[in-house]
């Protein structure tokens, strides 16, 4: 379902340039959960912001559901995030009241109207 193919990402300010991503090639599958793990500074984030499309790549290939993602405009960006790529973070953006495995059940839920079988 995501798919990284020698993916490389720099930030420039100035004359200097950051490479952050240094040629990500990777796979998840439909249902897979990943974890990623790094020192700080070791481009977590970017990663991620990456795979969420909020940020573009500089060079490779990134394939959501094999559908190159490239230079998309941020409405259909958006409508991806929606239905395709879901994040559990770990220490914010939580709802204090759930565990970890009723947050993504929620955001199913709520995708799709459907109610609680408790009614909450």
């Amino acid at each position: 379902m995501i798919a990284l193919k020698n993916l490389h990402k720099s930030y420039v300010t100035g004359q200097n340039s950051l490479h952050v991503l240094k040629g990500i090639s990777l796979e998840i599958e439909k249902g897979e959960m990943v974890s990623i793990m790094g020192a700080s500074g070791s481009g977590k984030s970017t990663l991620l912001n990456v795979v969420g499309i909020l940020d573009n790549y500089d060079s490779g290939e990134y394939y959501l559901d094999g559908m190159l993602i490239r230079d998309i405009n941020e409405t259909k960006a958006a409508r991806l995030r929606n239905h395709m790529i879901g994040f559990v973070f770990q220490s914010f953006n939580l709802i204090s009241f759930k565990n970890a495995m009723e947050k993504p059940e929620k955001k199913e839920r709520d995708r799709h109207g459907v109610p609680r079988q408790d009614g909450a």
